[in-house]
């Protein structure tokens, strides 16, 4: 008889972590995705705290400085970068390499690798966050939630988000038959998600509906503006809430159904 997926015998458990060191080994290897997901972040930070006309409250934006309207956007940068750089790509070379075929003749289930490259990627997306907060906080003087409600509130809006870029990324891996297509998916989707972020222009000064309204229904759009809401202390509204949860579970179901092993 088999040993199920789940079975979290000591044995198992060892055979899980080796995979799991294996696969962050060849994520360190390959350090595109970490440098973008971690590296542009936070050189923007660095440019964006250094210049005094950026860290200034500014009436347009709600007497807010931009430094402060930036980071919320920035953090978002990290997530699509993770989910939607290394994830994808990783897991569509092992589809058109066979390791993935080869996996499911082993004693290790194949899901354990995808749960492995969730963990990396999990990994690489607190490191990016860690870096980019503590650097603005001691660096630059950004301000953190400092309650324990507020902490609460920007820790479920993170996790939130993250599990909304997250599975768009297992999306993306899903139907990515090589690393190739994968790259394609990522150049057609990162750019109008970020965009919706707020990373090339802050949302509050692109005066249109349309954008707006089309900002408020994506992951993106939904993350920056619960980030936002919730690093200047207030509570996000339960709409951005509502819409990251949607994403999360939508995109999760999505890529459950559509992965291909082989």
């Amino acid at each position: 008889m088999s040993t199920p997926a789940f079975d979290l015998s000591p044995r198992r458990r060892r055979a899980f972590g080796l995979l799991l060191a294996t696969e962050m080994k060849i994520g360190l290897r390959r350090p595109v995705a970490p440098f973008v997901a971690i590296g542009i972040p936070l050189a923007l930070l660095v440019i964006f705290g250094s210049i005094p006309a950026t860290t200034r409250p500014a009436a347009a934006l709600g007497g807010i400085s931009f430094f402060t309207l930036y980071v919320p956007t920035l953090l978002v940068f990290v997530l699509i970068a993770v989910g939607l750089g290394g994830l994808p790509q990783q897991l569509a070379g092992y589809r058109e390499q066979g390791v993935l075929r080869r996996l499911s003749t082993t004693p290790v289930p194949p899901s354990w690798l995808l749960a492995a490259q969730l963990t990396v990627s999990l990994i690489f997306a607190t490191i990016g966050i860690t870096i980019l907060l503590g650097v603005g906080a001691a660096a630059f003087g950004l301000a953190l939630p400092t309650t324990l409600g507020g902490c609460l509130v920007a820790l479920i809006t993170l996790v939130l988000t993250v599990g909304a870029t997250l599975g768009l990324g297992l999306c993306a891996a899903a139907l990515a038959s090589s690393p190739q297509v994968a790259g394609a998916f990522q150049a057609l989707f990162f750019y109008p998600l970020a965009f919706f972020s707020g990373l090339y222009v802050p949302l509050q000064e692109i005066h249109s509906p349309l954008i707006t309204d089309i900002s408020k229904v994506l992951p993106t759009g939904a993350g920056f503006s619960a980030l936002h809401a919730s690093f200047l202390g207030h509570s996000p509204g339960m709409e951005s809430l509502l819409v990251l949860c949607a994403w999360a579970v939508g995109t999760s179901v999505a890529a459950a159904r559509l992965f291909r092993w082989e």
